[in-house]
């Protein structure tokens, strides 16, 4: 029977554990006996002093020695250096003894006078004795000492058994061959002249990457087989009178390894020729085989990626993106916005992934531009020797992106959460800029500088569409980096108006800092946002006091006054920072701004066409009242400009912006009548507070419209009827405003995004309009409790179950009727990443099809597939449109589809246009922030908010968009930031050729769904459902073009329809519906107050307006 390993202390207590269990099964007579068996036992796990073991751990002498020679990296790596240093060095000792061999002993070489017979002597004794010094002996007897006794102890270390299998070992026999003679000659001094061959063995002694040891490998055996043929062939010529030098050997060695041979020495005899001969056999055997194991770990390296030195770049630094899979347009997208930015040109970026790089991802690499910036590391963020490889804990930031060709968010959330934890824990003090799918998922990655959630974002961004026509297009290219060089070799003029102004971006400043905002301080906001519009072309938006302390606010309107350390955030083609000759780079900058603005306003002229009496007298009156509106305007322009009072007869209609306090609206005002409401009026059963409840943990308070009782939630399903309701169909409700439909396949908790920017309080009660869940589930799914919850104090909202894409579920949930209808996918089985939009895209078509006049706004997953939305063949503009975005992709645009139709007018956008958003926060980590508040996922107190207003024909008296700018800044303080304008596609927005085509087009498409429009008719009559010519045929008017302006310039002129961005003032929580009208600063005020720019304390004289002296 074996007797167990020693354990210790421990095992005897093993024992004495097992013999209590088992005292009481025990007779007591054998109680005394195992007792002493066991103390008997245990002295044999009593260690000594010399040597004990401790769970497992052996501390005897070799153990110690194993350890510091072999286990610990420092000082094994210190070990091998020195070793390879004492081979190196014996290598010299051999040279040096080399040269100064003169062939004299044991005699002198027997020279004769005929060089024929020298030729042939051969004296085999001077390869066996050479001539060597007491100095040299000496100095080689050391070091072969060293180097044998370090050879023995880690051999004797590495190997465990027999020590008789070390004379297995080729490096050993070696070492003995090259070391052990010296070693004999201590104790034999006669043979101290005899011939010890010196070898070269190959060593590691590097911790590198595996490519670099194979290379390193090479490097030795071609070092080695060049050291020993050199030193052989030398030595071999010894015996004969043809001897040679080492550096002739050396260049024999080369020649004849690299195949070239020239024949200007050779070997003469047969021991040096059969060296050469060894020494081929062995260069063909080992080298081939080191050249293959490199191309293999090279091969191999290209697939998994290298460590990242980054070496030469620690000032400058590195940025880290672990991402689960790598698609080359995601890469792209991010390496563009990435280095678009000066201050991001030299610093690197590793990309970390578990993913193998194929074909198109390398090839992306390997572009001149990324080749030398962008490093590829394989693995994963969990493991901390793959975040070592990456060198996290030296980073400058941690991007933890996902690949959005992912069906289940909710699970890739889950792994990204793994991964910012791991870096967290492997590096905290580096930052962290994180994209994530659900909002449920923030409360795990609070610790993150910067995290975008995708259905924050998205939602709220579909709602603000619904809102603000196309502001989904206007933030995607405001946070955009551009030079606002697209669309300008375009014939086409919207082009160059639209692509000029995307170059808008938003910057921020300190106001001590600055020269665009450095004369404003003790000013008004609102104050300094028109003047700094008028003199320089910027949109002052937000602005955070205390130099950032109290977070960011838009437009606080006149109750905020601009301080010496406020910072300032504004619209604008370029930064201050950027401008190296202040008022030359601003002036440039106005020129090509009204160089855009003239495009823009060619044919806002009407052209009077003679003919009739009618017309002539319209003449003369449009004659006489243009130069009365140019007797006014000068006086008007002395006003605003100067800010002192002007002798006319006339008075301007839009007031200065001045210092005083104006009334704004937040102040009180009476109720006013109700006429909208069929019975009880809303109002009375609203009330302004944060939500009950929410769908999630870490949403923003927003202050919203919410019921005072919670509605039923057999109320909530819109086609069932209930004890409260009866009605079955949209149409039944007779809702004072149109419904806004909501199509996708399932709830989610973003969802709650999309509800609180259109139930907002600073959003008027009687213009709220329904909102319709058209829920694409199957029969057995039921809607999650906690959803409809929180759906239940909103008021109008409803839901319906059926399929999008069928006719008759679109009729009940009133698509006839509807105002918008938002179409979002939230799960896609694909088995390409660029399908997982085709669902999406086919809902759109068949929806844009059978109702061509509704307005349809979707979100897809890649921005190249926006060309498929709307698509229509036998489109001729829109075929054009494909060519100019092929031109504008060579010129090296980051943005070519922007010109397609479906994007410019808001209808479509992309979901990883949002990620530009965090690939900027590195350097503007304030956008984020902004973006943000403008869309309403955060509310500020003392900030504004983004609505939108039209243009009406009663507006046309205010001109151009400096004037309106004025009108706001001054009446309401309000701020307006950008245009949606909508053109007829006629010859002066496209080419005649075009126009025609269109216009056939039409024709053609209105005959090809003529089948389908009686289709849709014969349903609603089935349904009971009123029809709707709105949103069928149509009338026969031309086509449109619609797009945004970013930032406009003053002289711009407004046209009838267009659709002006907002931010208003500070609203309180109880302002009136009269206040909260966005249309309320357009008002023409009969009683307007001016004061001068110098004296804001004294007020001028009250002026009176007549509304029919008004142009």
């Amino acid at each position: 029977m074996e007797e167990p390993e020693s354990e210790g202390d421990d095992a005897v207590v093993v024992y004495k554990n097992s013999y209590a269990s088992l005292a009481n099964d025990l007779p007591s007579s054998s109680l005394y006996d195992m007792k002493r068996s066991i103390s008997q036992f245990s002295q044999l796990f009593r260690p000594n002093n010399t040597a004990r073991m401790q769970y497992g751990v052996d501390t005897s002498f070799k153990s110690r020695l194993q350890q510091y020679f072999i286990e610990n990296q420092k000082s094994s790596l210190r070990i091998r250096m020195f070793n390879v240093f004492i081979k190196l060095l014996s290598c010299v000792f051999y040279c040096v003894r080399v040269l100064h061999d003169d062939r004299v002993y044991p005699v002198p070489f027997p020279y004769t006078n005929n060089t024929e017979n020298d030729a042939e002597v051969t004296k085999y004794e001077y390869l066996i004795w050479v001539d060597l010094d007491y100095y040299t002996w000496l100095a080689q007897t050391i070091v072969a000492s060293i180097s044998i006794a370090e050879t023995i102890v880690v051999f004797y270390l590495s190997y465990s058994g027999s020590v008789l299998r070390l004379l297995n070992n080729i490096h050993f026999l070696l070492e003995l061959l090259t070391s052990f003679p010296f070693l004999f000659t201590i104790f034999f001094p006669s043979y101290r002249n005899l011939y010890v061959p010196n070898d070269l063995n190959r060593s590691s002694f590097i911790n590198h990457s595996a490519l670099f040891r194979q290379f390193l490998l090479l490097f030795s055996v071609l070092l080695c087989l060049l050291f020993t043929g050199m030193c052989s062939i030398e030595h071999l010529q010894r015996a004969r009178a043809k001897r040679i030098d080492l550096f002739t050997s050396f260049y024999f060695v080369m020649v004849t390894f690299s195949t070239v041979g020239y024949g200007d020495w050779y070997p003469d005899y047969w021991m040096s020729q059969l060296c050469v001969v060894i020494l081929i056999c062995v260069a063909l055997g080992l080298i081939p085989k080191q050249l293959d194991e490199v191309r293999m770990t090279w091969t191999e390296r290209q697939k998994s990626g290298s460590d990242f030195g980054g070496w030469g770049n620690e000032e400058n630094g590195h940025v880290v993106v672990t991402i689960t899979s790598l698609e080359v347009a995601f890469i792209r997208d991010f390496l563009e916005e990435f280095y678009a930015h000066p201050e991001n040109q030299r610093v690197q970026v590793v990309l970390l992934s578990p993913a193998e790089l194929d074909t198109p991802m390398r090839m992306l690499l390997r572009i001149p531009l990324w080749n030398n910036r962008v490093h590829y590391v394989r693995g994963s963020a969990l493991r901390d020797e793959d975040l070592e490889r990456a060198k996290v804990l030296n980073a400058k930031a941690c991007f933890i992106l996902s690949a959005r060709n992912q069906n289940k968010k909710v699970v890739t959330d889950e792994h990204t959460i793994l991964r910012s934890w791991a870096v967290k824990d492997f590096a905290p003090s580096v930052k962290q800029y994180v994209q994530v799918f659900r909002p449920e998922t923030k409360m795990h990655i609070e610790h993150a500088e910067i995290l975008i959630c995708e259905d924050e974002f998205k939602y709220a961004l579909l709602a603000n569409n619904c809102i603000c026509p196309g502001i989904s297009t206007f933030i995607t290219l405001l946070m955009h980096t551009s030079r606002g060089e697209e669309g300008q070799k375009s014939t086409e003029p919207w082009h160059k108006v639209y692509g000029f102004h995307s170059g808008n971006e938003i910057y921020n400043i300190k106001v001590a800092e600055s020269k665009f905002f450095g004369d404003f301080i003790g000013k008004s906001f609102s104050y300094a946002s028109f003047h700094a519009h008028k003199s320089y072309g910027i949109g002052l938006i937000a602005v955070s006091p205390e130099n950032g302390s109290t977070g960011v606010k838009l437009n606080p309107g006149l109750t905020h006054t601009i301080q010496a350390d406020d910072i300032l955030y504004y619209m604008g083609l370029t930064n201050e920072e950027s401008l190296y000759d202040f008022r030359k780079d601003i002036q440039q900058q106005q020129r090509r701004a009204n160089v855009a603005s003239t495009i823009a306003n060619i044919g806002n002229i009407a052209i009077d066409v003679p003919g009739t009496n009618e017309t002539r007298d319209l003449s003369r009156k449009k004659k006489k009242r243009a130069i009365l509106q140019k007797e006014k305007a000068a006086d008007e322009m002395n006003l605003i400009e100067v800010g002192q009072p002007v002798n006319s007869s006339r008075r301007p209609s839009i007031a200065m912006v001045t210092e005083r306090h104006i009334e704004s609206s937040s102040d009180s005002e009476g109720e006013e009548h109700c006429e909208k409401c069929h019975g009880v009026c809303i109002q009375k059963k609203l009330q302004r507070t944060y939500p009950q409840v929410r769908t999630y943990i870490g949403t923003s308070n927003i202050v919203c419209h919410m019921m005072k009782e919670k509605r039923s939630m057999c109320c909530l399903q819109l086609n069932v009827p209930c004890t409260h309701k009866k009605y079955t169909t949209a149409f039944e409700y007779r809702w004072r405003n149109r419904p806004i439909i909501l199509a996708a396949d399932k709830t989610s908790s973003g969802m709650y995004n999309l509800i609180t920017p259109l139930r907002a309080y600073y959003r008027p009660v009687h213009d709220l309009h329904p909102i319709i869940l058209l829920l694409e589930m199957e029969e057995e799914d039921a809607v999650g409790s906690t959803f409809l919850d929180a759906m239940a104090y909103f008021p109008d909202i409803f839901w319906i179950k059926g399929s999008i894409s069928n006719l008759d579920n679109l009729l009940r949930a009133g698509v006839s009727l509807a105002e918008h209808v938002v179409v979002v996918k939230e799960t896609a089985v694909i088995a390409e990443e660029h399908f997982a939009d085709c669902n999406t895209i086919i809902t759109v078509q068949k929806i844009h099809r059978m109702f061509p006049k509704l307005r349809v706004v979707t979100e897809l997953s890649h921005a190249t597939n926006m060309r498929f939305v709307q698509f229509n063949p036998n489109n001729a503009y829109s075929l054009a449109q494909s060519r100019f975005e092929k031109k504008e992709r060579k010129r090296g645009s980051h943005m070519p589809f922007m010109f397609r139709l479906p994007f410019a007018q808001g209808g479509v956008f992309s979901a990883n246009m949002l990620d530009r958003l965090l690939y900027q926060a590195i350097i503007k980590p304030y956008v984020v922030s902004l973006i943000r508040l403008l869309l309403g996922i955060d509310q500020s107190g003392g900030g504004g908010y983004l609505t939108s207003f039209v243009i009406t024909d009663e507006d046309m008296w205010i001109k151009n968009y400096g004037r309106l700018y004025q009108k706001l800044c001054s009446s309401v303080a309000d701020i307006p930031i950008g245009i949606f304008r909508t053109k007829r596609m006629d010859t002066k927005t496209v080419s005649l050729d075009l126009q025609e085509q269109c216009l056939n087009s039409e024709r053609d498409e209105l005959l090809r769904n003529k089948d389908m429009y009686e289709h849709v008719k014969n349903r609603m009559r089935l349904l009971g459902i009123r029809e709707s010519s709105t949103l069928l045929e149509g009338s026969e008017s031309k086509g449109t073009i619609s797009f945004v302006i970013i930032n406009p310039s003053p002289d711009l002129v407004l046209e009838i329809g267009d659709i002006v961005y907002v931010i208003r003032s500070p609203l309180r929580k109880d302002a009136t519906s009269k206040r909260v009208n966005p249309r309320r600063g357009l008002r023409r005020s009969k009683n307007v107050r001016e004061t001068m720019d110098g004296n804001p304390s004294a007020p001028l004289p009250t002026i009176v307006i007549d509304n029919e002296d008004l142009p």
